[in-house]
């Protein structure tokens, strides 16, 4: 895959939480980060617009809905930090 470089400006508070992530061995890299964080957004936008279309259709969800939904966050949660532990070695 091409690369471009990029410079990007964040709080100290979040270039703190990248380089914890990076030495913790969860990223290659800052620019493994940031590489993961910005597939995640562009991964997740023809999702926004679904869910912002199923509740034009629907309406919003009701609590059994967001119970639900914060069970499978959860889960989601578990098994992304996992596959990053196991991915910490792949480039960006």
């Amino acid at each position: 895959m091409a690369t471009k470089k990029i410079t990007v400006t964040v709080p100290e508070e979040l270039a703190a939480y990248i380089r914890r992530q990076v030495d913790a061995g969860a990223y290659e890299s800052v620019s493994a980060f940031i590489t993961r964080a910005a597939e995640g957004l562009r991964d997740f936008e023809p999702l926004d617009l679904l869910i912002a279309s199923m509740i034009a259709e629907t309406g919003e969800p009701d609590s059994d809905a967001h119970t639900w939904v914060e069970a499978a966050m959860t889960k989601a949660s578990l098994a992304r930090r996992e596959a990053n532990a196991g991915n910490a070695g792949e480039a960006a």
